[in-house]
């Protein structure tokens, strides 16, 4: 279950600006190394300079993927990043079920409702970490006539938990249309 944390946007924006230098960094030195190495090592073998040195900083790329993977995606200095990741993932996962869970919100499904509550109050997260305001005004009309519905129903607009599971229902739907 992915529950929505709050946090302070420019502290956001420096810790994830932080977190991609320090991955930028990395990836530097060890496709550097990589693309040395093919080119020290596989040069007899090929003599086109250039693909060699893409491949070794292509491996390189995948090495530095595997390192922030296995040991840096629970350090505390990656949480912002991983977080907005995970915000990230969760969010297009409902987006691609955006059209059923509409037309079950018109039919006054309570479950929808929450699900695309969660979904506008990540959108608005996430847009406000980015610093990213004229989405949110894109967003405001569909919010509130969400908000007016649930309230005629009685519904909670504190909405900061979404499991993936809850989709199973309208993403049949998605795929029988």
């Amino acid at each position: 279950m992915f529950v929505l944390e709050e946090m302070d946007p420019s502290a956001y924006r420096r810790k994830t600006r932080n977190a991609t230098l320090i991955i930028m960094a990395m990836f530097i030195v060890i496709g550097m190394i990589t693309a040395t190495t093919f080119v020290k090592y596989l040069s007899p073998y090929n003599n086109n300079m250039i693909v060699l040195n893409l491949l070794g900083a292509l491996l390189g790329l995948v090495i530095t993927f595997f390192i922030v993977k296995w040991f840096f995606a629970d350090k505390p200095w990656m949480h912002e990043t991983m977080y907005a990741w995970r915000l990230k993932r969760n969010l297009m996962k409902i987006s691609n079920a955006h059209e059923p869970l509409l037309k079950a919100v018109e039919e006054q499904d309570p479950e929808a409702m929450k699900i695309l509550r969660f979904y506008h109050l990540g959108l608005t997260q996430m847009h406000t970490l980015e610093n990213n305001y004229h989405a949110l005004t894109d967003l405001k009309a569909e919010k509130e006539q969400l908000e007016t519905q649930m309230q005629a129903q009685n519904l909670s607009l504190e909405q900061d938990g979404f499991d993936p599971k809850q989709l199973a229902p309208y993403e049949s739907d998605r795929s029988a249309s």
